[in-house]
């Protein structure tokens, strides 16, 4: 349940993205529709259009969704556990990292930012020190769930 509910979480933070440009442009912004990130990675109606964007829902004879470029969604926060996979101490340990999305700021466990800006392994470095690394899911995450209280 907890995974299901932090990707829902990590879904609401990609479709604030595309509902703030929504709300910034009024035929989006007035209509019933709203935008929300689609599983294809674009905003659902709006495009590119001259120097700012149109909405297809509202404007259909002038925002023509077969030749506009859509607005796309942007690249998704990697997680606690992207982070490990792309370092071989964490990777390759017992392991692994997770997001503590109790704590406030969230955090990865195990993953710490050294003073020079690269990132360590705790459990398996001993030498590893620094603050630990934070979690921009879980931030969402904690976000949302504050929200929602």
């Amino acid at each position: 349940m907890k995974v299901a509910f932090t990707i829902a979480a990590l879904s609401v933070a990609v479709a604030e993205y595309c509902q703030d440009i929504c709300d910034g442009y009024s035929p989006c912004a007035d209509s019933k529709y709203g935008s929300y990130c689609k599983g294809n990675g674009v905003c659902f109606g709006l495009y590119h259009k001259d120097d700012g964007y149109c909405f297809q829902p509202t404007e259909q004879g002038t925002c023509d969704d077969y030749t506009l470029e859509p607005v796309a969604c942007p690249e998704p926060t990697p997680t606690c556990q992207d982070v490990c996979n792309d370092m071989s101490q964490c990777r390759d340990s017992k392991w692994g990292s997770y997001c503590k999305t109790w704590q406030n700021p969230a955090v990865c466990f195990g993953i710490i930012k050294k003073d020079d800006g690269s990132l360590c392994f705790a459990p398996t470095d001993s030498d590893c020190e620094g603050i630990p690394q934070h979690d921009y899911v879980g931030r969402m995450f904690f976000r949302v769930v504050a929200q929602s209280i």
